[in-house]
């Protein structure tokens, strides 16, 4: 490169001097002035002979036909004469006139707005993720050839699996069945059973005031799948109605008693005015005009082949439908809000919005674009994104808050229960991040207090939490991970008073399963305490569970003489009544003040004794045997 002296010396050198500049500046305007520049343009102007002669000539090739003029081209040049007459049909037909209509400004405006119309209207398809479906159904599963359906008046059999949609009687005879009711629930017939089932809708779609089916006879296991706010699950028995919402139940429907045992979370069973809440490792007994009996579970029952089938089923069917509903909200979520073409997405939205004509289509798009922000606040939350799941877990809320406040549209209550339902049914899901739990809990609680006939108490939707909750810690301890169960105990800890209150707490089944699980908490840490080393952590929480579990039934040593005068003031009030139908009722009364007592067998088997066999004594004896039944666990 030239060093910088050599550059000026140059620049100096190519500078023209002052003197120069001024005589290059007059030799310029002495040539742009007006009389030089009209000189110019005289002479550039042609003469008006040969404008004459240049307009004839002009004339002359516009008035020649095209063919003549062709003909002279042809002379003038040396191309073949096949060559040259393609050539000239070609030109000829390509200057051939064509009729085209007359398009007016306005039609062609019209038409641009048509076009501008269809691409607006195409931008949902474009930017918003499709419905999606639960692409389930009721479904008829046998197994075995002993299986059939009433239909058209006769029993059809049924060989394989085939989709329900109307109510129908099942029967099996051998062989066994299984039920699927969409993403509700599961029945198990076992051999020997009939069931007619009424209700083949979702229930998180119609709602049903009948029960979902009815036992006629023999034994049934049924898996419940659904959120605390969807309806239940009900079976309808002899004897009463039972309801189930999650967890897993087997129903045994006899002559003239029916029998509930329930082998994880809880059921509800309904008697005329009587209700029993049944929670797992407890079996309830109903019979006509006698009260309810709810009893412990005798341990052999957990071994029962029944039993132990049906529940790793349910462990199948549980995840199965987990990783559905998690793949269904992951592709409902689509474009997420830290992604630049999430502007696009919710112009779409809106743009979704105002093509839709009626006051319903409207409002059912804007539940569905609130049930996106919980996909899209769900998935973000997946993905360790806490801070940007707070805007659309928000406005989720807000929007839904919004559209319930003071309605008294059935329908907006209506759709606003279902999108209430199915966020519901994310807190049941094990891949639910914990954030995700708690931010969409206070939102169900929120809504739901929003409608009158919807209001859930917050201690509902915080019990429901603790019941899953404590199911994983005691699927941890069971894994062996002591430290894992303890640490997670800590976490719910700050809830087990307020929930378990008798009076402000829960909804008394959700205290029962919270309490029943806080047994097997107990257990299962005293377990693990005896095949390791003392823990002083594991001891603590030990002390500290004690005072949430359910009290011991007092065992009470009861000397002969108390005995025989307690069945003598029994027979005693019997028979101060003299009809027989009123010695029956009195004997009624007396048969329930012995539910629960340690020392029932003894006293029925006295009192059988002083009894007429041969009238009131005789129910006695088979009250005497339905109790054998109960300790053998009736399975």
């Amino acid at each position: 490169m030239l060093d910088e002296p050599t550059l000026k010396r140059v620049a100096e050198s190519v500078t023209p001097r002052d003197e120069l500049k001024q005589k290059m500046k007059k030799s310029v305007m002495s040539r742009i002035k007006p009389q030089n520049l009209l000189s110019v343009v005289y002479s550039a102007t042609p003469s008006s002979d040969s404008k004459l002669r240049l307009k004839d000539r002009i004339m002359l090739i516009i008035r020649t036909p095209l063919g003549s003029r062709l003909g002279d081209l042809s002379r003038t040049t040396n191309l073949p004469q096949k060559t040259f007459e393609r050539l000239r049909q070609r030109i000829l037909a390509s200057l051939e006139p064509i009729a085209l209509p007359a398009v007016s400004s306005a039609v062609r405006w019209a038409l641009s707005f048509a076009v501008f119309i269809v691409l607006l209207r195409a931008m949902p398809l474009v930017f918003l993720a499709p419905a999606i479906q639960a692409n389930l159904s009721v479904q008829l599963i046998p197994h075995g050839a002993d299986v059939s359906v009433f239909v058209g008046g006769i029993w059809r059999n049924v060989r394989s699996p085939e989709i329900l949609r109307d109510p129908v009687m099942i029967r099996t005879g051998d062989s066994s069945a299984t039920i699927i009711l969409n993403d509700d629930g599961v029945v198990r017939l076992k051999a020997d059973t009939t069931l007619k089932l009424h209700n083949t809708t979702d229930n998180s779609i119609v709602t049903s005031a009948g029960p979902t089916a009815t036992l006629v006879r023999g034994s049934i296991w049924t898996l419940g799948l659904l959120s605390p706010v969807q309806e239940s699950l009900t079976i309808e028995t002899s004897q009463g109605r039972l309801a189930l919402n999650s967890g897993s139940a087997s129903v045994e429907q006899g002559d003239r008693q029916v029998k509930v045992s329930v082998y994880d979370l809880g059921a509800t069973f309904q008697q005329g005015t009587q209700t029993a809440f049944i929670v797992s490792g407890e079996q309830m007994s109903a019979r006509e005009k006698q009260p309810l009996l709810v009893k412990n579970l005798p341990a052999a029952s957990f071994s029962n082949e029944w039993v132990t089938g049906n529940l790793s089923q349910d462990a199948a069917h549980r995840t199965e439908i987990a990783k559905m509903l998690q793949e269904r909200r992951q592709q409902m979520a689509g474009i997420l809000p830290t992604s630049f073409l999430y502007p696009a997405k919710r112009i779409a939205e809106e743009v979704d919005v105002l093509f839709t004509l009626t006051t319903d289509g409207r409002t059912e798009k804007r539940i569905q674009q609130a049930d996106t922000r919980l996909s899209e606040a769900l998935a973000l939350l997946k993905e360790g994104q806490n801070s940007e799941a707070t805007m659309p877990m928000t406005e989720y809320r807000d929007s839904l808050l919004a559209m319930a406040g003071g309605t008294g549209d059935n329908l907006v209550k209506f759709l606003i229960k279902k999108q209430i339902a199915e966020a519901s049914s994310t807190l049941n899901s094990s891949e639910s991040p914990q954030v995700a739990t708690e931010l969409l809990k206070d939102a169900v609680v929120q809504i739901s207090g929003a409608i009158p006939d919807t209001a859930l108490k917050a201690k509902d939707i915080e019990g429901y939490v603790l019941v899953d909750k404590l199911a994983e810690i005691n699927r941890s301890l069971e894994a062996r991970n002591l430290t894992g169960g303890l640490i997670a105990y800590a976490e719910v800890r700050p809830y087990l008073k307020e929930v378990l209150d008798e009076k402000t707490g829960a909804h008394p089944l959700l205290q029962k399963e919270a309490r029943a699980l806080l047994t097997f908490t107990d257990a299962l840490i005293q377990a693990a305490m005896k095949a390791g080393s003392p823990d002083p952590i594991a001891e603590a929480v030990q002390a500290d569970i004690a005072q949430y579990l359910p009290d011991e039934p007092d065992q009470v040593l009861v000397s002969e003489e108390a005995l025989n005068n307690r069945v003598k003031e029994m027979v005693r009030r019997i028979f101060v009544f003299k009809a027989p139908r009123s010695r029956y009722n009195q004997l009624l009364v007396e048969m329930g003040k012995l539910k629960g007592d340690p020392n029932r067998g003894t006293l029925l088997r006295r009192l059988y004794r002083e009894l007429p066999e041969n009238g009131v004594g005789g129910y006695v004896l088979t009250e005497i045997k339905n109790l054998g039944d109960e300790l053998k666990g009736g399975n």
